[in-house]
């Protein structure tokens, strides 16, 4: 459904000075029907002790770009949670989230007292974060096997590019 609609990563105060504001606008309204998938489906598909279908449905509904987007803003906001694994914290903060880090210089700058500068600030999740923390796992290992993948024989045709030139 979303799957192939591209992630709009610059902030939405850079897509309105650029003129793009409708891009950010359906990429977070996207992120956000990521958010409630996950919400409204998450525990009732651990409990049942069936994340890998919920896992599979999550990417290919929203890919796993996206999934895994939306999956570390939670981890990345939730930064004091010491319940996540540092795999998962680590592969999380690797994601650029432009908003948050706005919004954080203009804090620390007491540019935004009331702390409305991040305009993702409410992609967080209401699931446990145990819960949270096997789902990106999972996604993480997904993304681990597309790594993974053999790319079109890529050493065969390194070896062909050295005969040709010979």
């Amino acid at each position: 459904m979303y799957a192939t609609y591209p992630i709009y990563y610059p902030s939405a105060r850079w897509a309105r000075e650029n003129d793009e504001i409708a891009l950010w606008r359906e990429s977070y309204k996207i992120n956000k029907e990521c958010r409630d998938y996950i919400n409204e489906n998450a525990s009732r598909f651990y409990h049942d002790q069936n994340l890998p279908p919920f896992v599979k449905n999550l990417t290919e509904t929203f890919g796993l770009e996206r999934a895994m987007f939306v999956m570390a803003r939670f981890i990345v906001a939730a930064d004091w949670d010491k319940r996540y694994d540092g795999s998962v914290k680590e592969r999380a903060e690797r994601v650029d989230f432009r908003d948050m880090k706005e919004a954080k210089i203009l804090q620390e700058e007491g540019n935004d007292p009331y702390k409305t500068a991040d305009q993702t600030r409410d992609l967080y999740s209401n699931v446990h974060p145990v819960i949270l923390n096997a789902i990106f796992r999972n996604l993480m290992k997904m993304e681990q096997e597309q790594v993974n993948l053999p790319s079109a024989n890529v050493e065969q045709d390194n070896e062909l590019d050295g005969e040709v030139g010979d």
